[in-house]
């Protein structure tokens, strides 16, 4: 006999469902919007122009290798495959995805590694310097980081290191001189212990801001990665690159259509969340100060 869940669980998976659907939904028409575009340019004799998208991953264990290999064919099928350093020259018409993952844990060594290495599919790790052979990760599902030792064996001409910073820090949330040492110093201690250049950084939880940004530049990055699922390599000068979040459990449509920057309109979405619940805030802050104000009149 199996135990009845509870409600509050049904109801926030039903949740969940319900959301991932209507992205998808969204996604699959912008997709056909799409489509229909660069019909219509191709029947004008309009070259089409070259795209890319970023994804990233974060872990993928034991149990979602055999789902992970099907998505890197599915890629392949897709799109060709380009390191995040090699953005000069991209062919006009072509599709390209680069691959990057963060957080270095220890199953990307042992499960996703191999099936990229036989695939010959470059991927950038971005690694927590503080945090290397050790475990990182919430307190009821923490994750085995590789080792200095792993981290040095990756093969160089498929792996590249960037930082994620030193201890993983919601970087807006500190004050800059802490942010400073997170960014900078993280990149001087993989330097030195990886003897690599470490010239790629990428913001934990995706949390930036301008500031953070020419902090960036000032450390010596070249390049600097969010999560806004923006389509990548737009500007010959772009420095913050946009990234998809893709995981193995992912369905096929669903990554095929993040793999074609359908789900590009969440960062719209997500810009237009963050002014709502600002000028929420300030409407807030506003109405507390009206009231305020009538309290403190006189009373006559």
């Amino acid at each position: 006999m199996t135990a009845a869940l509870p409600t509050e669980f049904m109801e926030n998976r039903y949740h969940i469902s319900l959301t991932r659907i209507v992205k998808l939904g969204t996604s699959l028409a912008l997709h056909a919007t799409d489509s229909v575009g660069a019909f219509v340019n191709q029947l004008a004799g309009q070259t089409a122009r070259s795209s890319c998208v970023v994804v990233y991953y974060h872990s993928v264990d034991v149990g979602e290798r055999i789902r992970f290999a099907k998505q890197m064919d599915q890629l392949l099928s897709y799109a060709k495959p380009i390191a995040t350093a090699e953005t000069a020259e991209l062919v006009p018409g072509t599709r390209y995805v680069a691959v990057t993952f963060d957080d270095g844990f220890r199953n990307f060594y042992e499960c996703a590694l191999p099936e990229l290495v036989k695939r010959g599919i470059p991927v950038t790790m971005f690694v927590i310097s503080d945090a290397i052979g050790k475990t990182f990760g919430p307190e009821d599902y923490p994750e085995q980081v590789m080792s200095l030792e792993q981290i040095r064996t990756l093969p160089e001409n498929l792996v590249t290191i960037g930082s994620h910073t030193m201890t993983h820090p919601l970087l807006p949330s500190i004050n800059l001189d802490q942010a400073k040492r997170e960014i900078a110093l993280s990149r001087v201690k993989l330097e030195e212990q990886l003897h690599r250049s470490i010239v790629l950084f990428s913001f934990p939880y995706g949390g930036f801001n301008q500031k953070l940004v020419e902090i960036c530049q000032a450390a010596g990055y070249q390049r600097v990665f969010s999560t806004l699922p923006y389509c990548a390599f737009k500007e010959p000068n772009e420095f913050v690159t946009g990234r998809v979040r893709v995981d193995p459990t992912d369905w096929p449509l669903e990554f095929r259509l993040k793999l074609a920057g359908a789900y590009r309109w969440l960062a719209w979405a997500f810009e237009l969340k963050r002014k709502v619940l600002n000028n929420a805030v300030m409407q807030s802050m506003l109405g507390r100060k009206r009231q305020h104000a009538r309290h403190a009149l006189p009373q006559s």
